[in-house]
């Protein structure tokens, strides 16, 4: 309409002066648009970085994913103050439109997945210097969107599966969880293919070769696709990537800020306090100063600390207490993971015990506060900068003990002893040697053996947004599982089997898009 306005005001002044209506068609340099964007190699890298952008809001890794992924699961519990926040991860979904969960978590990961297709809709037609460079911002976008896709599926299951740019018409067709995966798997199995093996210091925040492994490992496991997660495997724990990827000393390390990118990292999510604004604009979209901290450690510090929106449940320091060191001490996963009454005669050889500056409140009772991710900050703050450790290579030596277990009749040596690596960095025996299990029959029966990698992973990985991914590979789909998840936690009697391991799709989604169906039961 504007352009029609000017050619009408060039006809009027004709006779007067000469009119070319082309320099009338100014554009506004302070707003780009996609018809004069994609044209320079720095577009490109600054569409890219837009994707990594995602990470730094509330529905992603910011704060929310954290108390679904944890909560859902059997080790985590939630007493927040907002009833539908504590619900959700209790299987009782009452709004499916709750903003704080349901609705910004799909938002914003759906968001990112539309950033990165625009950058692969895009690059193709974009000169580049040097084909490795662009090869690589590939590979690195395809990671981004795998990723993103991997919790979308861990969390709703049948969601819309998007892989080119979208306009706001679409009425994007639903997939099934498999179709998903296998969309993951296909990225991540090109991404490999032009990610390098190494970064240097200043990119340490982008996928390497061994994260698209890692990643897609976790991908075929959930499939079941147990000789291609072996392939993967193989490459980290066997080949190219031993070279750069191994158990540190301390276990602890992995969990603070002080020893980020170390080698035990296949991919981290990198927080800063470059940005220290307040509360308010963590969703400003629009602001280029956003805050790119975690909420981690507000999300889940005790009352009166902290939010408290997540918290751990009982029976885990039970599980790291059945078992002692060859030197005959508690397991120290359980001092770096929890706070709880009673952690001081058990670890007496760290004095002065504080939870962000403070002792144990007796009104707390009986009940677990997430250690794992904390910092020395105190008072708490908003926000921290430490690294998630979203690819862990603990993770991919117990993963890949599971998938040699599920190729073989019984558990084969390398399946021990990538489980025994994984115990013995904390001092913990031989499984074999263990004066607690079973070992004789964990090292030699393939159905023992799968059991207690339940415990290990669980011990390990616990309060890492791993387990719920864990219970749905593993499956909660007879009484008999369901009933031993009830005695651990009792969130578990509001599940429905066929029903519960999946949540509920936002209802505005559902009614915007006729090819969208409502999750079974639902």
């Amino acid at each position: 309409m504007k352009k029609i306005a000017l050619y009408i005001l060039c006809g009027v002044t004709a006779l007067f002066t000469s009119c070319d209506p082309s320099l009338l068609d100014l554009q506004n340099e302070n707003t780009l648009s996609t018809g004069v964007y994609w044209k320079t190699e720095s577009d490109v890298e600054a569409g890219v970085v837009a994707v990594y952008g995602m990470f730094y809001r509330q529905g992603t890794w910011t704060r929310n994913i954290y108390t679904q992924m944890i909560g859902m699961a059997d080790e985590g519990v939630s007493y927040a103050g907002w009833t539908e926040l504590n619900e959700y991860t209790k299987f009782i979904f009452t709004d499916y439109n709750f903003s704080e969960v349901n609705t910004k978590i799909w938002r914003e990961h759906y968001t990112a997945i539309f950033r990165a297709n625009q950058v692969l809709d895009n690059i193709g037609n974009v000169p580049f210097g040097n084909a490795t460079h662009k090869d690589d911002l590939i590979g690195q976008t395809k990671f981004l969107r795998a990723f993103y896709y991997f919790y979308l599926t861990a969390l709703w299951d049948n969601v819309p599966l998007v892989l080119n740019t979208s306009s706001a018409a679409d009425k994007p067709m639903q997939a099934s969880a498999d179709e998903v995966l296998i969309q993951i798997e296909e990225d991540l199995e090109d991404a490999i293919t032009k990610l390098p093996s190494t970064r240097d210091a200043n990119n340490y925040g982008r996928p390497t070769k061994g994260a698209a492994y890692g990643l897609l490992a976790k991908a075929y496991a959930q499939h079941h696709k147990w000789e291609d997660a072996k392939r993967c495997l193989e490459w980290l724990v066997d080949g190219e990537g031993k070279n750069y990827y191994t158990l540190v000393p301390n276990w602890a390390d992995n969990f603070s800020n002080y020893t980020e990118d170390n080698k035990e990292s296949l991919y981290e999510i990198h927080f800063s306090l470059t940005n220290k604004v307040g509360f308010d604009q963590t969703d400003n979209y629009l602001d280029p100063n956003a805050q790119l901290g975690t909420q981690i450690e507000m999300n889940q510090a005790p009352t009166g600390i902290g939010w408290n929106n997540i918290e751990a449940r009982r029976w885990l320091v039970d599980y790291y207490k059945r078992e002692q060191t060859t030197d005959g001490k508690n397991d120290s996963r359980l001092f770096y993971t929890l706070w709880y009454d009673g952690a001081a005669s058990d670890f007496p050889e760290y004095p002065n015990q504080l939870i962000y500056g403070s002792s144990w409140n007796s009104d707390w009772g009986n009940r677990v506060f997430i250690k794992k991710y904390s910092t020395d900050a105190s008072p708490l703050y908003y926000w921290n900068d430490n690294n998630f450790r979203s690819l862990r290579y603990a993770d991919m030596l117990l993963l890949y003990a599971e998938t040699l277990n599920e190729l073989n009749t019984t558990p084969p040596s390398k399946a021990i002893e990538c489980l025994n690596r994984v115990r013995n960095r904390v001092n913990l025996p031989n499984i074999e040697d263990s004066k607690y299990y079973n070992g004789s029959q964990i090292s030699t029966n393939k159905d023992a053996f799968r059991e207690h990698l339940k415990i290990e992973r669980a011990l390990e990985l616990a309060m890492e947004c791993v387990r719920w991914v864990d219970l749905k590979r593993w499956g909660i789909n007879d009484q008999t599982t369901l009933n031993e998840l009830k005695a651990r936690d009792s969130d578990f009697n509001n599940f429905i089997i066929g029903k519960s391991i999946r949540m509920p799709i936002p209802q505005s989604e559902v009614d915007n898009n006729p090819n969208l169906n409502q999750n079974d039961q639902y």
